[in-house]
């Protein structure tokens, strides 16, 4: 009989595990009885609910690790009345009756103790939690791992809720997190990493040492990450050498748009000397990145995207080393958007509509990033190219 069974959701990458169930699992196995069932790997529902049955066990956990995965997780969780619902993709009017909004670990060891587990505060020393446990998750199909370094982010961007989950910017420190990777490695014998940080290098300090420590080690670790793009002078030609000597093979930076203006409204805090300045030394260097782009916000008007365009053209050197990845605009609640700027947008969700564009144009906008930037020799992953679909 387990404590809790935690189940991971369709509709991510296959080649890596959900991180959420491994870090739960970690932190409650000294006192609770865990197993974790990759429903991901599985994919069917109707698999998924018969490998669930196979086990007895007190509470299945179903982990919502996006907002697209809220029918499929509700679907499954019909069929159980012992259900606890947690992830990212689970807000404060969530259907059901138990469910937990933010940071899972404090929060669900209390509702299994059978206490009140509702508003929990962040965990303030991150340093403190135990490598995830993968053990249930590794198989045929895994070729890289997922460790948190930090939760939070050190932006507030008005078009993202990460704040209002975490409203607090924590990381572990530089070298303990390498001794977490290294651990984490030697346990599964899988040596790539991918962060899941909203971006890896918040605090330069940790930063700074999280390289440096990967960088001295003979066994390399290869991971990629999402990275912000900061101020020229935040970062030596040093910082890069570390940075690739650590075991770097590729960054994701939310660029969002070429425009200044349209960047400085979301609160990116760089200009395009500054992200001419990261391009070109990752380049330089062969370290791969992918672009994160935004079709249509708010304030972006034709001139805007243009400059958008302009940016592809621009960085057409580097095509060949950079994935593109773009998005249509989606207006959420408890966004800065949300609290600060309702002016500039009629409805939430992704049909919204302003003087600068309405779905039409955004759709239009967004298809015309994938034909640009094909032509120019930009790559495109499936889930990417699938959303040309879906938005249709």
């Amino acid at each position: 009989m387990y404590d809790i069974l935690l189940l991971s959701l369709p509709e991510m990458d296959k080649d890596k595990p959900s991180p959420g169930p491994a870090y739960l699992k970690g932190f409650l196995q000294p006192e609770f009885k865990v197993k974790v069932i990759d429903g991901n790997q599985i994919g069917d529902i109707d698999r998924i609910l018969l490998t669930v049955d196979q086990y007895e066990f007190k509470w299945l956990g179903i982990s919502v690790f996006s907002y697209e995965q809220a029918d499929i997780a509700l679907d499954i969780g019909s069929n159980y009345e012992n259900v606890v619902y947690g992830g990212a993709g689970v807000h404060q009017f969530w259907p059901s009756d138990n469910f937990i909004v933010g940071e899972g670990e404090y929060a669900l060891r209390e509702f299994l103790r059978g206490n009140e587990y509702k508003n929990f505060t962040q965990i303030e020393d991150l340093n403190i939690l135990p490598i995830p446990d993968y053990t249930d998750q590794i198989n045929d199909n895994t070729n890289e791992l997922v460790v948190t370094g930090s939760r939070g982010c050190v932006r507030n961007c008005t078009f993202c809720d990460v704040a209002s989950i975490w409203p607090k910017y924590r990381w572990v420190d530089g070298k303990k997190l390498a001794e977490n990777m290294h651990a984490v490695c030697e346990q599964t014998g899988i040596y790539k990493i991918s962060f899941s940080d909203s971006l890896v290098n918040g605090s330069m300090k940790h930063f700074r040492e999280l390289v440096k420590e990967l960088a001295s080690r003979p066994k390399k670790i290869r991971w990629n990450g999402q990275f912000i793009a900061r101020k020229r002078n935040s970062f030596s030609q040093e910082d890069f050498d570390n940075l690739l000597d650590s075991g770097c093979t590729g960054l994701t930076i939310g660029i969002e748009s070429g425009s200044e203006s349209v960047r400085n409204h979301m609160g990116k805090k760089f200009d395009n000397d500054d992200l001419d300045y990261f391009i070109t030394n990752l380049g330089e260097r062969g370290i791969k990145m992918k672009f994160l782009l935004i079709a249509g916000y708010p304030t972006e008007t034709q001139r805007d995207f243009k400059e958008t365009i302009d940016m592809l053209h621009r960085y057409k050197k580097y095509s060949s080393k950079v994935e593109v990845s773009p998005h249509m605009m989606l207006v959420d609640e408890n966004t800065p958007l949300d609290y600060h700027h309702r002016d500039l947008f009629d409805k939430f969700g992704f049909d919204w509509k302003n003087e600068n564009s309405d779905y039409k144009e955004r759709y239009k906008r967004f298809l015309k990033i994938f034909e640009i930037g094909e032509n120019l020799g930009y790559r495109f992953k499936e889930h990417a190219l699938n959303k040309i679909e879906k938005f249709a």
